[in-house]
């Protein structure tokens, strides 16, 4: 019989062997972390698209992308690939303005009428799932502080300020343009800011059925279900819109605060809990949280190692987790380091956290054995595997092949030492493994 083989990209060819395969396989977990000073991840989106800082990761490829000329910040990207941050209005003199991109082009927000960019400051935060609205913080001169809310359709640039509040801010925005942020009302004789969503019409509500007594809090994200996630007095929370429903949750042991940063539309909610080491710094351990998992918190790493995943962090700890992507396959976030100088890592979870859509998942997933692998390592699938490529960490293909079988033994010899990306093609479906090469 005729038995399909691998090529190396140097022309050389390697066996590969067809057999039967139970029907049942483990699911994926993958994980990466990047080595670049100050490559944290700010946001991830369902094609495994991150943005960091000054650049695109795509994890499925493990390539890195610069921005486009004139951007100067990347902070949240949607599904279809747009884009909020930042690019210069004056770059000769380093004056910058928020900014959205759409198709490859970034596109001006500008600044409130009254605000003298000179002299006034901006952050921006979040743009919506559809791409309507871009959210974030606008001063008018050195000290009054709002949100804004930016129209991408109309072009219409709305700032949010209320007497009631001395600052505002706008973290997360929905479809329909309802924004979750927090207002300071300077509460406690001097910061206290009050996690509040913002409804379409701009009236601003407080999320919490009490006001808290410490000084930073905030609603962080809000899903397509209107469930809200945030941090109260130090603890994480889960606000339910619809049935007005408030539920806090406890700070691991170990640590003294806990914070939900981010919230996908089925259900799950990453984030981190907080301490300081014996010097004074400050350390954190990500968390995630679903009722599946429990009735608290856990740490990511715990899921990750539990299923064989090396997290490769030096201080043992995996940092924070700022951002899950919408549909719960991808988080993203950055080791204990300072965000300006810590080291970015994604892991992608497939759909365990939940546990469905098991017969899909087992259609598309795929097993690597031995990994790590010295020589030969044998792929396998319960259906015909389509095409399959080993990926450099740097993301070039170094190994492809159409093999149309549901097995194959891989010839790693030629290849050095180092981590790979296995990415599989089956029934229109693109799956990735990691694969480590001794």
């Amino acid at each position: 019989m005729n038995l399909p083989r691998m090529k190396h990209l140097d022309g050389s060819f390697i066996l590969a062997v067809a057999c039967t395969l139970p029907t049942i396989l483990p699911a994926q977990m993958d994980f990466y972390r990047a080595s670049t000073f100050g490559s944290r991840f700010n946001d991830i989106n369902d094609n495994g698209l991150a943005v960091s800082g000054g650049a695109y990761f795509d994890f499925p490829t493990l390539t890195w992308t610069n921005i486009e000329p004139g951007a100067t910040s990347t902070e949240s990207i949607n599904n279809e690939g747009e884009v909020a941050g930042s690019m210069y209005l004056d770059e000769a003199n380093g004056i910058l303005q928020p900014a959205w991109r759409k198709n490859g082009v970034w596109l001006p927000i500008g600044w409130l009428p009254s605000a003298i960019p000179e002299e006034s400051f901006f952050s921006t935060h979040n743009i919506s799932p559809n791409g309507t609205w871009v959210t974030g913080q606008m001063s008018i001169g050195c000290c009054d502080y709002g949100a804004f809310r930016y129209n991408t359709e109309t072009e219409e640039l709305t700032g949010i300020f209320d007497p009631a509040y001395v600052a505002m801010a706008g973290y997360f925005i929905t479809d329909d343009g309802t924004i979750g942020g927090w207002a300071d009302d300077e509460g406690t004789g001097s910061t206290r800011r009050i996690p509040v969503y913002i409804t379409p019409e701009l009236e601003i509500v407080p999320v919490s059925p009490t006001l808290p007594t410490a000084l930073v809090n905030a609603v962080s994200a809000i899903n397509s279900s209107y469930l809200m996630a945030g941090d109260i007095d130090d603890h994480p929370f889960l606000f339910d819109r619809n049935t007005n429903t408030f539920t806090t949750f406890d700070v691991p042991a170990g640590y003294l605060t806990a914070s939900f940063t981010s919230l996908s539309d089925n259900g799950i909610a990453v984030g981190f809990a907080q301490n300081f080491d014996d010097f004074g710094g400050l350390v954190r351990e990500a968390l995630v949280y679903h009722p599946n998992l429990g009735t608290q918190p856990v740490f990511l790493k715990d899921i990750l190692l539990a299923h064989g995943v090396d997290i490769e962090a030096p201080s043992g700890r995996m940092g924070t987790a700022i951002a899950i992507s919408p549909n719960g396959e991808y988080i993203a976030g950055w080791d204990d380091g300072a965000p300006f100088s810590a080291n970015g890592w994604v892991a992608y979870l497939d759909d365990l956290l939940l546990g469905t859509a098991v017969a899909e998942r087992e259609a598309g997933l795929i097993s690597l054995s031995p990994n790590p692998a010295t020589d030969l390592v044998r792929i396998a699938s319960p259906m015909e595997l389509g095409t399959i490529e080993v990926l450099h960490a740097n993301g070039q293909v170094v190994m492809q092949q159409a093999m149309n079988a549901t097995t194959a033994l891989l010839d790693l010899s030629g290849l050095s030492a180092g981590v790979y990306t296995v990415r599989t093609t089956n029934a229109g479906t693109r799956r990735i493994s990691r694969l480590v090469k001794n």
